[in-house]
């Protein structure tokens, strides 16, 4: 179980560790030198452009113009250091800063002009004050954009050591560990805190707009999905650990020559059923395939055509792969079965019924080719947009060793299963 927790953490500090280098400076001032003939010519412009809008007014001189502009949010540059802000401001024509700086410390208000007087005359810098949603308007730079970033190397090394978490397990695994329960519980529990970040990081960073709510409402609801993912596959877990502790029905070793036999029929069994239900999908999908192709005769067809096929190339790689995937897990397995009123374990894999719309449909010993229970459970499925619901049964096989017998066993269930309904 600690390396589901170890995995767990890690994922929740990976998430936290990309939020932390993409977290935004919450205010940052913009600083921009000020060009008052420009500003007030540009203002003499408009009026002769929209004549209407100087009607009843004098025309102002630059003085007056620069004194209305100003006038209450004006901050006089009395400390000597701003001399050289002033320097660096005018030579960029725009600058950004961070307000918590001594000298911006003290700007009033969210915007306002800094003046600093020499002899008769006077400069003066605009600031602005701009939160972290309005910065995509605006070139920053990325070390003040982003101010965790100057701690890379803690980032390195936190990274470092979460990518040994995950890829390093430590400590010894039994077979709840190295189960498909356990594996798909960690893969649920890294969904969840991925999907968990979609959710949280627009109100982390203070963004909004369309983007910020379709992901909270996308990760929203893939996140409660690898909740009910994780109930499952914990489920499971407790089941496979109550097996593992002596509550079962059977509990079956095999030997090498025995377990290497029922791998390779076993292969054979899935690959011929994958391959058969492969063929019946490709049948439909050529037939409306061509059908389209034949009656429209136009590019559209053709693309749709194009596209079936390609699916049902995709499909026909997971047909074959598939159970050639089953086969090398068999062989690198455990070879152990354990068998409960509620669950199956076979050589790392978990079986289970009796929650969520699972349930046992039938149970029945098989003495060809080889001795074995042939267990067939269904769970609960839905499709179309009317959300169809049908049963998807899955069938397993659980081989006898030599010199034992499962009858009992397949009694057991049957029992389970008639008083289940």
């Amino acid at each position: 179980m600690m390396l589901v927790v170890r995995r767990v953490v890690a994922a929740v500090a990976a998430v936290g560790l990309f939020m932390a280098w993409w977290l935004p400076a919450p205010v940052l001032i913009r600083l921009e030198s000020v060009d008052w003939h420009k500003r007030f010519e540009a203002q003499k412009s408009r009026g002769l452009v929209y004549p209407g809008a100087s009607l009843g007014s004098r025309s102002r001189s630059l003085a007056e113009f620069v004194a209305a502009e100003t006038a209450g949010r004006v901050t006089d540059a009395k400390d000597p250091a701003w001399i050289g802000v002033f320097r660096d401001v005018e030579a960029r024509g725009a600058d950004y800063r961070e307000p918590s700086t001594a000298l911006l410390s003290s700007l009033p208000g969210q915007y306002g002009y800094v003046e600093l007087q020499e002899g008769k005359g006077s400069r003066y810098l605009e600031y602005r004050r701009i939160i972290a949603e309005d910065f995509r308007w605006y070139s920053i730079p990325a070390h003040l954009k982003y101010p965790l970033r100057k701690y890379w190397p803690f980032f390195l090394a936190a990274a470092a050591v979460v990518l040994a978490v995950f890829a390093l397990p430590l400590g010894s695994s039994d077979i709840v560990e190295t189960s498909s329960a356990a594996k798909g519980f960690r893969w649920c529990a890294v969904a969840a805190a991925v999907f968990a970040g979609m959710i949280t990081w627009p109100f982390v960073y203070g963004t909004g707009g369309g983007g910020a709510y379709a992901s909270i409402l996308v990760g929203g609801v893939f996140f409660f999905g690898a909740l009910v993912g994780m109930g499952l596959f914990g489920r499971q877990i407790v089941l496979l650990r109550q097996m593992a502790a002596g509550d079962y029905l059977a509990h079956f070793t095999y030997e090498t020559d025995e377990w290497l036999r029922f791998v390779q029929w076993n292969f054979g069994q899935e690959s011929a059923q994958k391959k058969a239900l492969w063929v019946l999908i490709f049948s439909v999908c050529l037939g409306v395939g061509l059908g389209f192709l034949i009656v429209q005769q136009d590019a559209a067809s053709v693309a749709v055509f194009a596209v079936l096929m390609g699916l049902m190339g995709v499909l026909w790689l997971l047909a074959v792969g598939l159970p050639r995937r089953t086969r090398h897990r068999g062989l690198r397995g455990p070879k152990e079965a354990y068998v409960g009123r509620h669950g199956v374990y076979l050589n790392g894999t978990v079986h289970s019924w009796g929650m969520l719309g699972s349930r046992l449909e039938s149970v029945t010993m098989q003495g060809s080719p080889l001795p074995h229970i042939l267990l067939v459970y269904s769970v609960l499925m839905m499709s179309g947009r009317v959300l169809y619901f049908f049963r998807h049964p899955v069938s397993v096989r659980i081989p006898v060793p030599r010199g034992q017998d499962g009858s009992d066993v397949v009694r057991a269930l049957r029992k389970e299963a008639r008083a289940a309904t």
